[in-house]
């Protein structure tokens, strides 16, 4: 397993000359309760307190870097699998009514097959709830695994070659509840070799939105683009020759890197970091915005990507900027190569308190929990995590209580027992 990540950083005074006329963007529709419900919350993820193994362990801890980062939001990071066979099993950190499962394979062809658990089984254990294994016909790959409950899901490859794994998703049953009230983040609770990993604050579930768009068929299904399923993406309209999108991130935050999965097409993308939008308010932003050229040519974008038709994903790493909406806009190296398409955007900020902290070095070969232990569940590549609410602050030892003063009650009366006759029946 070896660890891949894309990143590609070009600095550009100003936007290119192709935006040579104004761009008219539409609002994208508010979720409802109807739409909100397909966007069920990936549980393949460090923050979330999911953790990884494979059964060809880890020579070493840039291998355990590298599968950990299968597990974190960023589309462009994950590890490359070997051809032959290959087992990954997931961990979740409790049983959940697991509906769906994807994830992309790049540069490899063979089959998959997809098992569940509610306990920690030996692979050959027939408990497992085994689907026929299929074959790998596309780079994205999904598979509808119930409505089941599963704490643990097994993948297992088998590959005629090497291929990079990234993308990784594991889905419940859709509800309202997964957009409207997310899941906890969790946090690990150890300190010792650890590094920061972020999680994305372009995620829907974390309250980012996609605000506008400059076209597409069907603008109400544009938080495709932010929903962390790489199987989903956003398809803007084939006569568009410049398509751009605005997200907003819910408040001003601090970022530092920009990543994107998208279709393999020539081109440039150019992003943009703003703490505001030219000519809107936040409580009143129209239906519609005009930017103009001119608007454009004062913006200066934190980077850009230059791909290929063989590219479909790429991460721009800047300093850090401080911005509530993240822009970004694609220019093909030619017109007429299809409608551009976006599976994924996120944005992460530097380290600070809402990173998360991951193993670098022992995601893979730790001991299980006491918990796990007495139900004999014991897992070697278990990676504990408590909410944040559950780790206690350090202070100073406090002394044990000390005897206080005697209560001031009245000394009580002498006792005097007094026998009492009472007559017998004759």
């Amino acid at each position: 397993l070896s660890l891949l990540a894309v990143s590609v950083v070009i600095s550009i005074p100003m936007i290119s000359s192709a935006l040579a006329a104004d761009v008219t963007l539409r609002k994208v529709p508010s979720l409802t309760a109807e739409t909100a419900s397909a966007y069920p919350q990936n549980l393949a993820r460090l923050h979330l307190g999911a953790r990884i193994e494979s059964d060809r362990g880890a020579d070493s801890s840039a291998d355990n870097q590298a599968l950990a980062a299968v597990l974190t939001s960023d589309p462009t990071a994950g590890c490359t699998l070997p051809s032959g066979a290959t087992t990954l099993t997931l961990s979740l950190p409790r049983i959940e009514n697991v509906e769906a499962i994807s994830f992309r394979l790049n540069g490899a062809k063979g089959m998959v097959s997809v098992a569940s658990s509610n306990a920690k089984l030996p692979a050959t254990n027939p408990q497992w709830h085994k689907l026929p294994a299929e074959e790998i016909s596309s780079e994205t790959v999904t598979t509808k695994i119930g409505p089941t409950e599963a704490k643990y899901v097994s993948l297992t490859f088998d590959l005629a070659g090497p291929g990079q794994f990234t993308g990784l998703g594991v889905y419940a049953v859709p509800s309202v509840a997964e957009v409207a009230a997310p899941r906890r983040a969790r946090i690990t609770n150890e300190s010792a070799s650890f590094g920061f990993v972020g999680y994305s604050a372009a995620d829907l579930h974390s309250k980012a939105r996609a605000l506008y768009v400059s076209s597409g068929p069907a603008i109400g299904e544009a938080n495709r683009m932010i929903d962390d399923q790489i199987a989903t993406t956003y398809s803007f309209g084939p006569d568009d020759h410049a398509p751009l999108a605005i997200l907003d991130l819910g408040k001003v935050a601090p970022l530092h890197r920009l990543a994107a999965a998208y279709s393999a097409q020539p081109g440039k993308i150019d992003f943009y970091v703003l703490p505001s939008l030219p000519g809107t308010t936040e409580r009143a932003l129209p239906e519609q915005i005009r930017i103009s050229e001119n608007a454009f040519a004062a913006l200066t974008p934190v980077g850009s990507i230059a791909q290929n038709a063989n590219q479909e994903y790429g991460a721009v790493d800047f300093p850090t900027t401080s911005g509530r909406y993240v822009i970004l806009r694609w220019t093909p190296a030619a017109n007429g190569e299809g409608a551009f398409t976006i599976a994924e955007i996120a944005a992460f900020g530097p380290n600070n308190a809402n990173t998360l902290l991951a193993a670098n070095g022992n995601v893979v070969g730790r001991q299980g929990s006491e918990e796990d232990k007495d139900a004999g569940l014991e897992e070697k590549g278990a990676l504990e995590a408590k909410d944040v609410k559950d780790i206690p602050a350090e202070g100073p030892e406090e002394a044990p209580p000390s005897e206080g003063p005697p209560p001031n009650l009245p000394i009580p009366p002498p006792f005097t027992f007094i026998p009492q006759l009472v007559p017998t029946s004759p």
